[in-house]
């Protein structure tokens, strides 16, 4: 008998977290897009904040996605902290829709929905579909594990041992039985690191009398502590504003709780006018995780600003600590569709630097700049800076591969890394450019008239083809391949002619070998240049 119900309890706790996962990856997968235009809402406006977390939150089924996503924005200044703070407030609201699914009595129906669901999903075609189903499966695993659990832990309310150990944190035992039981919810919640996982588990004991409503009610309040471990962990290695949110969280959850178990009769009485406890105690056990959140959230919306400010002074950013130059976080992997939509912004951004680095290279050529003029070092920094670019590119959409998401976020994630490589070639020759005209001048070997007007030339169709392939890239204009070909040839073409003009001006008159392999690099540095842009071209076409 006792092994029966170790292989009920543990199955059915397995099965209940294998189903949250699917159902909350599930949702995070068809919501992905949806997450992205929700966030874009975000302002300084704190209720509006708070309303984006308890959306986010409500489509993901995870308060620990949607936090960990937050303090990954913030870390990578995407977020302020005071959005931050009122995105985090309102996931703790948005977390407690998975209380009132529980309430839903269909345990019976859980195998069938997820055995349903599972054929479906064999036979599916489409990503869109399949992901249907394993939400769905996901949410029948949910309700089955807890038939499971249930099932296993009816005997115990018979077991002496079992109840001595129930009474041990009793919440009607006084001020110390609430206590203890509010650490037991919030020490269970941070090993399992989802309180969604605990309130089911709070729920199954409470169905089978094991505990009663208002130890019930204890666990729930603790486990909106335990809860803010998550956060805490994923702040580690990040940045004073990302730690100053995950402290924020954390304090205002164990300040919710300290104030609620203070009056914890008064609150319970108060929650007796809403939920009968002997009528319905899950629907009892719902209420109470939803009506703490939503109290919680109303007292500190209204102080988001100074608790900011105050977390400010306390927690200092380290002068040792390297900021990024990417917008890119690796907490910001738990939303995946919104790592591949934040690299090509930053891929944006560089492209638009290297269309200015381009009238860089242009003057350095008119004017004979030295090495130490602003437009020479606006090259080379340029270039310096992309391979840490393309470093933080690279590496986060490399992790984003590894991760089990959709076909489309996949390409978005291989083209990103593709491309992000491409412009960091761009850069690269742009920077031996400048760096072969300064050799020139070291030698005091000047380009002559000729030379620099068919520069010109080849400067402005490479110029010119890299703003267009660019342009393209940003409005998402990706049938321009029998163009961008077109265009590539003219430069190609352009190339041999100044190339043979050269050679034929070579051989009327002596020049120094320097000047004559210096210009032919050049020319041929513009000509791999441009190369690299028809790639970018093809990438997208893939």
């Amino acid at each position: 008998m006792g092994l029966d119900i170790f292989f009920k309890v543990i199955g059915g706790l397995g099965v209940f977290l294998y189903g949250m996962h699917h159902m909350s990856g599930g949702m995070q997968k068809i919501a992905g897009t949806k997450i992205k235009s929700i966030i874009g809402l975000l302002t300084k406006n704190r209720v509006i904040a708070c309303i984006v977390g308890v959306v986010v939150t409500a489509m993901v089924q995870s308060s620990s996605v949607s936090t960990v996503m937050t303090i990954g924005f913030v870390n990578a200044s995407l977020m302020s902290l005071k959005q931050a703070l009122g995105v985090i407030l309102g996931a703790n609201i948005g977390t407690t829709v998975t209380g009132w699914i529980l309430v839903l009595k269909i345990g019976k129906y859980g195998l069938p929905m997820a055995g349903i669901s599972a054929i479906l999903y064999l036979f599916a075609k489409s990503e869109k579909v399949k992901t249907k189903f394993l939400t769905f499966m996901g949410l029948g695993m949910i309700f089955f594990g807890l038939e499971l659990m249930s099932s296993g832990f009816k005997p115990l309310r018979t077991m002496p041992f079992f109840i001595e150990l129930f009474h041990s944190f009793d919440a009607t035992s006084g001020f110390g039985g609430v206590i203890a039981a509010a650490l037991v919810g919030a020490l269970l919640t941070a090993i399992v690191q989802s309180s969604s996982a605990t309130l089911g588990i709070t729920i199954v004991l409470a169905s089978q009398g094991m505990i009663n409503s208002e130890t019930a009610v204890a666990l729930v309040l603790g486990e909106n502590v335990g809860t803010t471990i998550t956060a805490m962990l994923a702040s580690l290695g990040a940045r004073a504003n990302a730690k100053r949110a995950a402290i924020a969280h954390t304090v205002i959850n164990v300040i919710g709780v300290i104030w609620v178990v203070s009056i914890f009769p008064y609150y319970l009485q108060f929650l007796s006018n809403f939920v009968n406890p002997v009528a319905n105690v899950t629907k009892y056990i719902a209420t109470a995780h939803t009506m703490f959140n939503v109290t919680n959230v109303l007292l500190f919306l209204p102080f988001i600003g100074y608790i900011a400010k105050m977390l400010e002074k306390m927690i200092v950013e380290k002068e040792e600590v390297v900021k990024k130059i990417t917008h890119l976080d690796e907490r910001m992997l738990e939303t995946p569709d919104i790592v591949v939509e934040q690299t090509k912004v930053e891929i944006n951004k560089i492209g638009t630097k290297i269309i200015s680095a381009f009238d860089d290279i242009m003057k350095t050529f008119k004017e004979n700049l030295p090495e130490d003029s602003k437009e020479f070092q606006n090259v080379v920094k340029l270039e310096d800076k992309m391979d840490i670019i393309q470093g933080e590119i690279a590496s986060i959409n490399s992790k984003v591969l590894t991760l089990d998401v959709e076909e489309p976020i996949i390409k978005k994630a291989r083209k990103n890394i593709a491309i992000s490589d491409q412009y960091e070639s761009v850069t690269d020759y742009m920077k031996r450019i400048v760096f072969i005209h300064k050799r020139l001048l070291d030698n005091d070997q000047m380009l002559s008239k000729e030379n620099l007007e068919d520069l010109g030339k080849i400067h402005t169709l490479s110029l010119d083809f890299f703003n267009y392939v660019d342009s393209s890239y940003k409005d998402e204009n990706y049938n321009i391949l029998v163009e961008a070909t077109k265009r590539s040839a003219a430069i190609s073409n352009l190339y041999k002619e100044i190339r043979r003009n050269h050679l034929d001006r070579m051989a009327e008159t002596t020049k120094s070998p320097i000047l004559v392999t210096g210009y032919m690099d050049i020319l041929n540095h513009y000509k791999r240049l441009s190369d690299h842009s028809l790639t970018v071209v093809e990438i997208l076409n893939i």
